[in-house]
């Protein structure tokens, strides 16, 4: 198990980045919503490489309540991931098993 976060660096219907890799890029996006931790892999499924926000910790669309790719403005159901809006019609983001553990966020497998 790898540790994450603290459940209380996710802001309370927020998103955060982890797991930066070797340039810098965080490789998950975590969301909290009602004491649950949504995890996706930080990449659109309508091109691979694109990652989902357009600065640090900014993965959700104005009103906070989709998950917005800044490169094709496609959005996504924070709770499975899925595409409702955008060239990745009906696609999804891929999820990340986590586990929230004595106020952590734990990854339970490599994304």
């Amino acid at each position: 198990m790898t540790l994450l976060c603290r459940l209380e660096d996710i802001p309370e219907g927020g998103a955060r980045g982890v797991l930066p890799n070797a340039r810098g890029r965080d490789g998950v996006v975590l969301l909290r919503r009602g004491g649950r931790v949504y995890a996706y892999v930080n990449n659109c499924p309508h091109y691979d490489r694109a990652p989902l926000g357009w600065r640090k910790d900014a993965f959700l669309n104005g009103d906070g309540t989709r998950i917005l790719c800044a490169a094709h403005g496609a959005l996504f159901r924070i709770e499975d991931g899925v595409c409702e809006i955008g060239p990745c019609l009906g696609q999804a983001l891929t999820p990340v098993p986590v586990r929230i553990e004595n106020g952590a966020v734990y990854l339970d497998a490599p994304p």
